[in-house]
């Protein structure tokens, strides 16, 4: 059956149509690679740009997510994006901890981007460990060099251990029943540390001594010659000594393992009198008090070691240069007290060379 001729120029309009169609379909879609965060496919998009493609394809961005070509990029067909996802890391190294943010999809990218050099150092997660979207923390430690001295024999050691402990295990080194180990076994190691080994023949002993206090002298213009007055008592400091028999030279011997202060003195201020006493002050001393230090307050007494004698021990030599005669136990006690305040008056007050332990008495 013959068409008639509008039937087939609408026929001839549609297939047209049709074609122009197909045309623009096949012209307007995208076939693009995409890469998120390490796994790739390919999508088909009629998207104009990077960031319309991603909003189609159900990937979201974060403000610190990376996107490679940037979101507003044009999209051509044949076009490659790489999306990665930010993820938060919580880093501490050797102790201090930093809430960083990567990139990266495992441990060694992550060291790789902060340019942290790893070599050598313990990690709590390995370098290929995956790090997820919602974050990580990790714990790094780098390697140390330390010194190691047993028995004077220094050996040097590079070491990320955590312990005094786990070094001297990673070291190989032994420790017997009785050796010790300085500082403590659960001390962190650092660069520049020295570990002291010390191996024992015996069991260690703990000795616990005073250390005096220093005295601390204050000048008091105002207060005579000799007088003294305590501002602060003071108090004695302690110190721990640790001994323990070592081998020396093919010896036993005893030795001296560790002292410590535990705990330090307190120094004793003391007030001390510089004003110089008038020659008129000799009558107003305590010269009962000076008898009763230098003899026991007897006039008779002789000094056991000979050459000092009566109640003040004088000299015979200094008792002639007073006007005294004879022996000076031999005289009154009234005139050794006497010549003792003529003496006195002689040197002008400066009694401390005629009476240096007891002459402080005075001012009593």
């Amino acid at each position: 059956m013959r068409r008639s001729p509008a039937i087939l120029a609408a026929f001839a309009a549609l297939v047209t149509l049709l074609v122009g169609a197909t045309t623009a379909f096949v012209f307007l879609d995208k076939n693009v690679r995409l890469t998120v965060d390490g796994q790739t496919r390919t999508v088909h998009s009629f998207a104009s740009d990077v960031r319309s493609m991603l909003e189609g394809e159900g990937v979201k961005l974060g403000p610190k997510d990376i996107v490679a070509p940037s979101p507003d990029t044009r999209l051509e067909r044949g076009d490659t994006v790489v999306v990665r996802h930010a993820r938060q890391l919580s880093l501490t190294v050797d102790g201090k901890k930093k809430d960083l943010w990567v990139t990266a999809l495992t441990v060694g990218e992550a060291l790789d981007q902060l340019r942290l050099d790893g070599e050598g150092a313990m990690l709590s997660a390995s370098r290929d460990r995956a790090l997820p979207r919602e974050g990580f923390a990790l714990n790094m430690r780098s390697p140390k060099k330390v010194s190691i001295l047993i028995d004077r024999v220094r050996l040097q050691a590079e070491t990320p251990a955590p312990t005094v402990r786990e070094l001297l295990a990673e070291t190989g080194i032994r420790l017997g029943k009785h050796d010790r180990v300085s500082p403590g076994m659960d001390r962190v190691p650092y660069d520049g540390m020295v570990i002291k080994v010390f191996k024992l023949l015996s069991k260690p002993k703990v000795k616990y001594s005073k250390i005096a206090p220093r005295v601390i002298k204050k000048e008091n213009p105002k207060m005579t010659i000799g007088e003294t007055k305590v501002l602060r008592k003071g108090r004695y400091g302690i110190k721990q000594t640790v001994y323990a028999y070592m081998a020396r030279g093919g010896r036993k011997v005893l030795a001296v393992i560790a002292s410590t202060v535990k705990r330090r003195p307190v120094s004793r201020v003391v007030e001390v009198g510089t004003k110089q006493p008038s020659m008129g002050d000799a009558d107003s001393l305590n010269w009962a008090a000076l008898a009763e230090c230098e003899s026991g307050g007897n006039p008779r007494a002789v000094n056991s070691a000979g050459g000092y004698y009566g109640l003040y021990q004088f000299s015979l030599q200094t008792w002639g240069s007073v006007g005294g005669s004879g022996l000076p136990s031999e005289a009154s006690p009234d005139e050794q007290t006497m010549r003792a305040k003529m003496l006195y008056n002689k040197v002008q007050g400066r009694w401390q060379g005629q009476w240096p332990v007891c002459g402080k008495h005075l001012f009593d």
